[in-house]
């Protein structure tokens, strides 16, 4: 359940930092933010390695920073993907 103030945004994980800190390139809107686990993520043991896709919560006060909260398997990835693609042949036929 997402609060009203969050957005929820997916993008690919590009760089671990230390501290558990990770660079994340979020995909439609295309900027960099600085991301960490959530705490049920980090309670099962889920990791996140680099070129991973990743549901973000992104709070709209600063959207320099999020909350990973859910880890793409490779099939999720693949349609997130697909989506994207069909996106951009909609805007080049307008």
């Amino acid at each position: 359940m997402v609060k009203e103030w969050v957005l929820e945004r997916d993008g690919e994980v590009l760089e671990k930092l230390p501290a558990g800190i990770m660079r994340v390139k979020l995909k439609d809107v295309g900027t960099e933010i600085r991301c960490k686990l959530s705490g049920k993520m980090k309670q099962r043991h889920i990791s996140v390695i680099t070129w991973d896709w990743v549901k973000v919560e992104v709070n709209q006060y600063d959207m320099t920073q999020g909350r990973i909260t859910y880890r793409y398997n490779n099939y999720q990835a693949q349609a997130v993907l697909e989506e994207e693609a069909d996106d951009v042949d909609i805007e080049e036929d307008k």
